[in-house]
Protein backbone atom coordinates (compact mmCIF):
# COMPACT_ATOMS: atom_id res chain seq x y z
CA UNK A 1 0.00 0.00 0.00
CA UNK A 2 2.36 2.46 0.94
CA UNK A 3 4.34 1.63 -2.75
CA UNK A 4 1.53 2.35 -4.18
CA UNK A 5 1.00 5.69 -2.54
CA UNK A 6 4.73 6.33 -3.79
CA UNK A 7 3.97 6.09 -7.13
CA UNK A 8 3.79 9.75 -8.80
CA UNK A 9 1.74 8.60 -11.17
CA UNK A 10 -1.08 6.51 -9.25
CA UNK A 11 -4.58 7.44 -10.02
CA UNK A 12 -5.39 7.54 -6.29
CA UNK A 13 -4.26 9.73 -4.37
CA UNK A 14 -4.18 8.44 -0.56
CA UNK A 15 -3.00 9.07 2.80
CA UNK A 16 -2.00 6.46 5.86
CA UNK A 17 -2.32 7.35 9.57
CA UNK A 18 -0.04 5.70 12.03
CA UNK A 19 -1.59 6.31 15.19
CA UNK A 20 0.40 6.09 18.72
CA UNK A 21 -2.54 5.43 21.80
CA UNK A 22 -1.40 7.62 24.77
CA UNK A 23 -1.04 4.96 27.59
CA UNK A 24 -3.61 2.29 26.12
CA UNK A 25 -4.18 0.00 28.84
CA UNK A 26 -3.70 2.40 31.52
CA UNK A 27 -7.07 4.73 30.02
CA UNK A 28 -9.79 2.09 29.29
CA UNK A 29 -12.93 3.16 31.10
CA UNK A 30 -14.22 0.62 33.07
CA UNK A 31 -18.06 1.18 32.59
CA UNK A 32 -17.11 1.28 28.35
CA UNK A 33 -15.21 -2.14 28.88
CA UNK A 34 -18.60 -3.65 30.45
CA UNK A 35 -20.48 -2.28 27.99
CA UNK A 36 -18.22 -3.85 25.27
CA UNK A 37 -18.07 -7.04 26.93
CA UNK A 38 -22.06 -7.26 27.18
CA UNK A 39 -22.43 -6.12 23.10
CA UNK A 40 -20.03 -8.83 22.49
CA UNK A 41 -22.77 -11.57 24.59
CA UNK A 42 -20.41 -12.37 27.58
CA UNK A 43 -22.54 -14.54 29.84
CA UNK A 44 -23.34 -11.89 32.64
CA UNK A 45 -21.95 -14.56 35.57
CA UNK A 46 -18.41 -14.46 33.14
CA UNK A 47 -19.25 -10.81 32.96
CA UNK A 48 -19.44 -10.02 36.49
CA UNK A 49 -15.99 -12.30 37.41
CA UNK A 50 -14.21 -10.77 34.95
CA UNK A 51 -15.15 -6.59 36.32
CA UNK A 52 -13.77 -8.10 39.62
CA UNK A 53 -10.45 -9.09 38.37
CA UNK A 54 -10.40 -5.37 36.63
CA UNK A 55 -11.91 -3.46 39.25
CA UNK A 56 -10.24 -5.16 42.73
CA UNK A 57 -6.70 -3.95 41.63
CA UNK A 58 -4.43 -1.83 45.01
CA UNK A 59 -1.73 -0.12 44.02
CA UNK A 60 1.76 1.34 45.60
CA UNK A 61 3.81 3.99 44.83
CA UNK A 62 7.83 3.55 46.08
CA UNK A 63 8.96 6.83 46.70
CA UNK A 64 12.67 7.05 47.92
CA UNK A 65 12.51 3.39 48.94
CA UNK A 66 9.70 3.56 50.75
CA UNK A 67 6.02 2.26 50.33
CA UNK A 68 3.25 4.68 50.10
CA UNK A 69 -0.21 3.97 51.20
CA UNK A 70 -2.20 2.20 49.37
CA UNK A 71 -4.72 3.10 46.82
CA UNK A 72 -7.14 1.80 44.40
CA UNK A 73 -7.52 2.89 40.77
CA UNK A 74 -10.46 3.78 38.51
CA UNK A 75 -9.61 3.09 35.04
CA UNK A 76 -7.04 0.83 32.83
CA UNK A 77 -5.90 -3.01 32.63
CA UNK A 78 -3.49 -4.40 34.39
CA UNK A 79 -0.26 -5.15 32.83
CA UNK A 80 1.11 -8.81 32.71
CA UNK A 81 -2.56 -9.93 33.75
CA UNK A 82 -3.04 -12.67 30.66
CA UNK A 83 -6.44 -11.69 30.59
CA UNK A 84 -5.56 -7.63 29.81
CA UNK A 85 -4.68 -8.43 25.88
CA UNK A 86 -8.30 -9.78 25.44
CA UNK A 87 -9.98 -7.36 26.77
CA UNK A 88 -8.14 -4.48 25.36
CA UNK A 89 -8.44 -6.05 21.71
CA UNK A 90 -12.19 -6.44 22.61
CA UNK A 91 -12.42 -2.92 22.90
CA UNK A 92 -10.06 -2.21 20.01
CA UNK A 93 -12.59 -4.09 17.71
CA UNK A 94 -15.56 -1.41 18.82
CA UNK A 95 -13.23 1.23 17.17
CA UNK A 96 -13.31 -1.13 14.25
CA UNK A 97 -17.12 -1.26 14.28
CA UNK A 98 -16.65 2.22 14.49
CA UNK A 99 -14.64 2.43 11.07
CA UNK A 100 -16.93 -0.10 9.16
CA UNK A 101 -19.89 1.87 9.94
CA UNK A 102 -18.20 5.15 8.64
CA UNK A 103 -17.47 2.99 5.40
CA UNK A 104 -20.62 1.29 4.64
CA UNK A 105 -22.42 4.78 5.10
CA UNK A 106 -19.70 6.39 2.49
CA UNK A 107 -18.41 8.96 4.95
CA UNK A 108 -15.11 6.58 4.84
CA UNK A 109 -13.30 6.48 1.90
CA UNK A 110 -10.91 3.50 2.22
CA UNK A 111 -8.15 3.04 -0.49
CA UNK A 112 -7.92 0.63 -2.74
CA UNK A 113 -4.55 -0.77 -4.89
CA UNK A 114 -6.62 -1.77 -8.15
CA UNK A 115 -10.30 -2.27 -9.24
CA UNK A 116 -11.87 -5.16 -8.35
CA UNK A 117 -9.77 -5.51 -5.23
CA UNK A 118 -10.83 -5.20 -1.45
CA UNK A 119 -10.40 -1.81 -0.35
CA UNK A 120 -8.39 -1.20 2.87
CA UNK A 121 -9.51 1.26 5.85
CA UNK A 122 -7.65 0.27 8.63
CA UNK A 123 -5.28 -2.33 10.36
CA UNK A 124 -4.71 -2.89 14.22
CA UNK A 125 -2.68 -5.48 16.19
CA UNK A 126 -3.68 -4.39 19.49
CA UNK A 127 -2.47 -0.64 20.12
CA UNK A 128 -0.33 -0.88 16.43
CA UNK A 129 -3.24 1.43 14.45
CA UNK A 130 -3.05 2.13 10.52
CA UNK A 131 -5.83 4.09 9.14
CA UNK A 132 -6.13 4.29 5.14
CA UNK A 133 -8.13 6.76 3.20
CA UNK A 134 -8.59 8.48 0.11
CA UNK A 135 -6.80 11.86 0.90
CA UNK A 136 -9.88 14.19 0.85
CA UNK A 137 -10.53 17.11 3.80
CA UNK A 138 -13.83 15.14 4.19
CA UNK A 139 -12.21 11.65 4.46
CA UNK A 140 -9.95 13.27 7.44
CA UNK A 141 -12.94 15.09 9.09
CA UNK A 142 -15.10 11.85 9.28
CA UNK A 143 -11.41 9.97 10.70
CA UNK A 144 -10.97 12.82 13.35
CA UNK A 145 -14.68 12.62 14.50
CA UNK A 146 -13.99 8.67 14.77
CA UNK A 147 -11.36 9.15 17.22
CA UNK A 148 -12.81 11.39 19.29
CA UNK A 149 -15.77 9.58 19.39
CA UNK A 150 -13.76 6.59 20.83
CA UNK A 151 -11.94 8.67 23.00
CA UNK A 152 -15.25 10.54 24.41
CA UNK A 153 -16.01 6.26 25.21
CA UNK A 154 -13.38 4.64 26.07
CA UNK A 155 -11.09 6.55 27.45
CA UNK A 156 -8.38 6.30 24.61
CA UNK A 157 -6.66 8.78 23.40
CA UNK A 158 -4.99 9.24 20.66
CA UNK A 159 -0.86 11.08 20.91
CA UNK A 160 -0.92 13.88 18.81
CA UNK A 161 3.26 14.43 19.17
CA UNK A 162 3.78 10.91 18.27
CA UNK A 163 1.01 9.78 15.09
CA UNK A 164 1.83 10.81 11.72
CA UNK A 165 0.19 11.02 8.55
CA UNK A 166 1.68 9.98 5.17
CA UNK A 167 0.51 10.93 1.90
CA UNK A 168 0.69 9.97 -1.45
CA UNK A 169 3.53 12.01 -3.52
CA UNK A 170 1.08 13.43 -6.45
CA UNK A 171 -0.75 14.91 -4.00
CA UNK A 172 -1.05 18.67 -4.12
CA UNK A 173 1.32 20.27 -0.68
CA UNK A 174 -1.69 22.96 -0.27
CA UNK A 175 -4.25 20.01 0.06
CA UNK A 176 -1.53 17.82 2.49
CA UNK A 177 -1.00 20.96 4.87
CA UNK A 178 -5.09 21.10 4.85
CA UNK A 179 -5.89 17.86 5.82
CA UNK A 180 -3.00 17.45 8.51
CA UNK A 181 -4.72 20.35 9.91
CA UNK A 182 -7.46 18.96 10.00
CA UNK A 183 -6.56 16.11 11.78
CA UNK A 184 -4.05 17.63 14.47
CA UNK A 185 -0.79 15.56 13.17
CA UNK A 186 2.63 16.20 11.65
CA UNK A 187 2.99 14.92 7.94
CA UNK A 188 6.12 12.38 7.39
CA UNK A 189 7.70 10.71 4.79
CA UNK A 190 9.04 7.87 6.52
CA UNK A 191 6.41 5.89 9.09
CA UNK A 192 9.28 4.06 10.70
CA UNK A 193 7.88 0.07 12.05
CA UNK A 194 4.98 -1.26 12.16
CA UNK A 195 5.14 -4.40 14.61
CA UNK A 196 9.01 -4.25 14.94
CA UNK A 197 8.96 -4.30 10.39
CA UNK A 198 9.98 -0.97 9.14
CA UNK A 199 7.50 0.23 6.36
CA UNK A 200 10.01 0.58 3.27
CA UNK A 201 9.24 3.26 0.29
CA UNK A 202 11.68 2.45 -1.46
CA UNK A 203 14.61 -0.34 -2.82
CA UNK A 204 15.41 -2.93 -0.41
CA UNK A 205 18.67 -1.56 1.07
CA UNK A 206 21.26 -2.95 3.61
CA UNK A 207 20.39 -0.07 5.85
CA UNK A 208 16.94 -1.90 6.17
CA UNK A 209 18.18 -4.84 7.92
CA UNK A 210 20.74 -3.49 9.57
CA UNK A 211 18.48 -2.96 13.09
CA UNK A 212 17.91 -6.69 12.89
CA UNK A 213 21.76 -7.48 12.55
CA UNK A 214 22.80 -5.12 15.59
CA UNK A 215 19.97 -6.50 17.64
CA UNK A 216 21.22 -9.96 17.16
CA UNK A 217 24.64 -8.84 17.75
CA UNK A 218 23.39 -7.70 21.06
CA UNK A 219 22.17 -10.57 22.43
CA UNK A 220 25.69 -12.60 21.34
CA UNK A 221 27.91 -10.16 22.65
CA UNK A 222 26.60 -9.83 25.90
CA UNK A 223 29.09 -10.15 28.73
CA UNK A 224 27.40 -13.19 30.49
CA UNK A 225 27.80 -14.92 26.48
CA UNK A 226 31.15 -14.95 26.79
CA UNK A 227 31.93 -17.14 29.65
CA UNK A 228 29.79 -19.67 27.67
CA UNK A 229 31.58 -23.19 26.76
CA UNK A 230 30.80 -24.05 23.34
CA UNK A 231 27.69 -26.41 23.24
CA UNK A 232 26.25 -23.27 25.49
CA UNK A 233 27.04 -21.11 23.07
CA UNK A 234 25.78 -23.45 20.02
CA UNK A 235 22.35 -23.21 21.40
CA UNK A 236 22.22 -19.73 22.20
CA UNK A 237 22.86 -19.30 18.45
CA UNK A 238 19.95 -21.65 17.52
CA UNK A 239 17.60 -20.10 20.02
CA UNK A 240 18.44 -16.32 19.10
CA UNK A 241 18.86 -17.17 15.24
CA UNK A 242 15.49 -18.94 14.93
CA UNK A 243 13.01 -16.37 16.44
CA UNK A 244 14.98 -12.93 15.32
CA UNK A 245 14.70 -13.26 11.41
CA UNK A 246 11.84 -15.31 10.65
CA UNK A 247 8.95 -12.25 11.60
CA UNK A 248 10.91 -10.06 8.80
CA UNK A 249 11.56 -12.30 6.46
CA UNK A 250 8.17 -12.77 6.49
CA UNK A 251 7.22 -9.62 4.86
CA UNK A 252 11.06 -8.83 3.15
CA UNK A 253 12.99 -10.31 1.03
CA UNK A 254 16.72 -10.50 2.58
CA UNK A 255 19.78 -9.76 0.27
CA UNK A 256 22.88 -12.58 0.36
CA UNK A 257 24.87 -9.70 2.14
CA UNK A 258 22.90 -10.08 4.50
CA UNK A 259 22.68 -13.01 4.80
CA UNK A 260 26.65 -13.79 5.22
CA UNK A 261 26.31 -11.05 7.98
CA UNK A 262 24.11 -12.71 10.00
CA UNK A 263 26.14 -16.52 9.08
CA UNK A 264 29.30 -13.84 9.64
CA UNK A 265 27.81 -13.58 13.35
CA UNK A 266 27.25 -16.83 14.26
CA UNK A 267 30.51 -17.98 12.65
CA UNK A 268 32.71 -15.74 14.96
CA UNK A 269 30.30 -16.29 18.38
CA UNK A 270 31.07 -19.62 18.14
CA UNK A 271 34.41 -20.25 18.12
CA UNK A 272 35.35 -16.83 19.98
CA UNK A 273 32.66 -15.95 22.55
CA UNK A 274 32.37 -12.68 21.19
CA UNK A 275 31.24 -10.48 17.80
CA UNK A 276 33.59 -9.37 17.23
CA UNK A 277 36.67 -11.19 18.16
CA UNK A 278 38.41 -13.11 15.40
CA UNK A 279 39.61 -16.70 16.67
CA UNK A 280 41.13 -19.69 14.40
CA UNK A 281 38.39 -21.75 13.20
CA UNK A 282 39.16 -25.41 13.72
CA UNK A 283 36.46 -27.06 12.02
CA UNK A 284 35.08 -25.70 8.64
CA UNK A 285 31.37 -24.46 8.96
CA UNK A 286 29.87 -27.05 6.37
CA UNK A 287 31.04 -29.59 8.81
CA UNK A 288 29.36 -28.00 12.09
CA UNK A 289 25.99 -27.65 10.51
CA UNK A 290 25.77 -31.41 9.19
CA UNK A 291 23.25 -33.51 11.36
CA UNK A 292 24.38 -34.65 14.52
CA UNK A 293 23.90 -38.85 13.49
CA UNK A 294 27.03 -37.63 11.00
CA UNK A 295 29.59 -35.45 13.98
CA UNK A 296 28.18 -31.74 13.05
CA UNK A 297 25.98 -29.98 15.97
CA UNK A 298 22.83 -29.80 13.61
CA UNK A 299 22.52 -25.72 14.14
CA UNK A 300 19.46 -24.39 13.32
CA UNK A 301 21.55 -21.32 12.03
CA UNK A 302 23.21 -23.78 9.46
CA UNK A 303 20.36 -24.90 7.92
CA UNK A 304 19.14 -21.05 7.48
CA UNK A 305 23.13 -20.06 6.51
CA UNK A 306 22.80 -22.67 3.70
CA UNK A 307 19.31 -21.69 2.11
CA UNK A 308 18.71 -18.12 3.84
CA UNK A 309 17.36 -16.08 0.91
CA UNK A 310 15.62 -19.54 -0.35
CA UNK A 311 13.82 -18.97 3.17
CA UNK A 312 13.18 -15.91 2.88
CA UNK A 313 11.66 -16.42 -0.68
CA UNK A 314 9.76 -19.25 0.96
CA UNK A 315 8.19 -17.16 3.79
CA UNK A 316 7.20 -14.09 1.55
CA UNK A 317 5.59 -16.57 -0.78
CA UNK A 318 3.88 -18.24 2.18
CA UNK A 319 1.84 -14.93 2.55
CA UNK A 320 1.03 -14.52 -0.81
CA UNK A 321 -0.34 -17.97 -1.08
CA UNK A 322 -2.45 -17.64 1.71
CA UNK A 323 -3.75 -14.07 0.30
CA UNK A 324 -4.57 -15.50 -3.16
CA UNK A 325 -6.01 -18.40 -1.65
CA UNK A 326 -8.20 -16.82 0.94
CA UNK A 327 -8.75 -13.26 0.04
CA UNK A 328 -11.31 -12.89 3.01
CA UNK A 329 -8.66 -12.58 5.07
CA UNK A 330 -8.16 -9.56 3.88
Amino acid sequence: MVHTLKRTKHRHRGMIIKIDLEKACDRVDWSFLRQTLSFFNIPESVLRLIMFCVTSINSKVLWNGEALPVFSTTCGLRQGDPLSPYLFMLCMECLAYLINEAVSSKKWDPLEVCRREPKFSHLFFADDLILMAKATNENATSIKGILMKFYRSSGLVTNLGKSRVYFSRSLNWNLQRRIASTLGLARTLDLGKYLGVPIHHGRVSPSLYRPLIEKIQSCLSTWKAKFLNMAARATLIQSVISTMPFHVMHTVLFSPGTCNSLDKINRTFLWAGDGNTRKLHTVGWSKIIQGKEVGGLDAAVGELSLGLVALSFGLVGEILFVLLLLPQVL
